[in-house]
């Protein structure tokens, strides 16, 4: 993950996490965002990689900063493959509010085959209510144009969507609200912020996801719409790797470097104890396989509570994010602060679970 303009950010949202955290705000040189590009894609060996542009707000870093980027990686495929390595397939995603979205940019990922990941929270009074700019406007309407421009423009993109206290009971409307919006692929992420007022309770979460399981049940929309839980949740129950590190057994795949060049194990612990070094003075490959990363990903299971140990959930969540797990236990043991939402959620989806992972198997034969 890669932060262009760190934490710089055009709007204000009540609930953002990196509020509380980075204050790095620089727009990345082109020393740092060169060596990273090479780096990864000279030292990867995979047939796919992919680079994931978030922020703050990462449009902030303007247009031409990304059409460089895309030289460079280009510049760097083109170096791999006259090295004799295979070519591999470069994959771009970016994380935006969707305010900054305008038929330039449009173009620009359309051409350059980025996935768009726009930040929507629903109709406009949820929408409205945490996520607002430093002048407390509201830009509800201004993230409907830039979707809108996406969708019109044929770019391909998906929702990410906040559930957080203003969300309470109208999972069927909020999804049904993305459905007319043209949005295919929904992530949903709760705020987990318990003494704020916008983080929602574990049972609300748990019932929201519920009442949104059972509008795409009940339409038919398996194969038409995607809801990244329920694709993670069954992809575990087949016992296939699920790829989201939040319900993989380990953490740390996803190295955050912030536009200083400072690198982090990731990007939700953002923090002293787990710094990496700068990339002016360290290689990405010696972060990658340092001891200190692979002892962050391996924490996830070695701290996991008993209650988690003998859970019959246990291989659908592997303990949810790290970052949730605020309820102390035994020890220095913390459980996830969403678990009974999670366990509502599980209990009411495994069997259609069970229906969906036959009839793949039917569909193998």
């Amino acid at each position: 993950m890669l932060k262009p303009v760190g934490s710089r950010c055009n709007l204000n949202c009540k609930y953002c996490y990196y509020l509380k955290q980075s204050s790095v705000t620089e727009i990345m040189d082109l020393q740092i965002l060169r060596r990273a590009i090479e780096e990864t894609i000279l030292l990867n060996d995979t047939p796919e990689i992919s680079f994931c542009w978030h922020g703050g707000e990462p449009l902030m870093a303007g247009i031409d900063f990304f059409i460089k980027a895309v030289e460079l990686q280009n510049e760097a495929v083109e170096k791999k493959v006259r090295n004799g390595f295979r070519k591999p397939i470069i994959i771009n995603t970016i994380q935006t509010n969707g305010t900054l979205i305008n038929s330039n940019w449009c173009r620009f990922f359309r051409e350059n085959n980025f996935l768009v990941g726009i930040s929507i929270d629903g109709p406009e009074d949820i929408h409205n209510y945490y996520r607002i700019n430093r002048a407390g406007e509201r830009l509800y309407e201004k993230v409907i144009e830039g979707l809108e421009l996406l969708r019109d423009n044929n770019v391909e993109f998906n929702a990410l969507c906040t559930i957080n206290s203003k969300s309470k009971g109208r999972g069927r409307e909020v999804y049904k609200f993305l459905k007319s919006k043209g949005v295919k692929y929904i992530q949903f992420l709760p705020v987990v912020d318990p003494e704020k007022e916008w983080g929602v309770e574990a049972e609300d979460f748990g019932n929201f996801m519920k009442d949104v399981f059972r509008e795409w049940w009940e339409n038919e929309d398996a194969g038409s719409f995607y809801v990244q839980l329920f694709d993670v949740a069954l992809a575990n129950y087949l016992g296939v790797s699920c790829g989201l590190c939040q319900f993989n057994p380990s953490c740390g795949d996803v190295p955050v470097l912030e536009s200083n060049g400072d690198l982090f194990c990731c990007d939700h612990f953002v923090n002293s104890s787990n710094y990496l070094g700068n990339l002016n003075d360290i290689s990405l490959d010696r972060v990658v396989f340092s001891e200190h990363i692979a002892t962050f990903g391996a924490d996830k299971s070695a701290t996991l509570p008993v209650i988690c140990k003998n859970c019959k959930f246990k291989t659908l969540c592997n303990g949810g994010c790290p970052e949730h797990r605020v309820l102390k236990q035994s020890q220095d043991f913390y459980l996830n602060y969403l678990c009974k939402g999670y366990k509502m959620f599980f209990e009411f989806a495994l069997p259609y679970f069970k229906q969906m992972a036959e009839q793949i198997c039917s569909d193998r034969m």
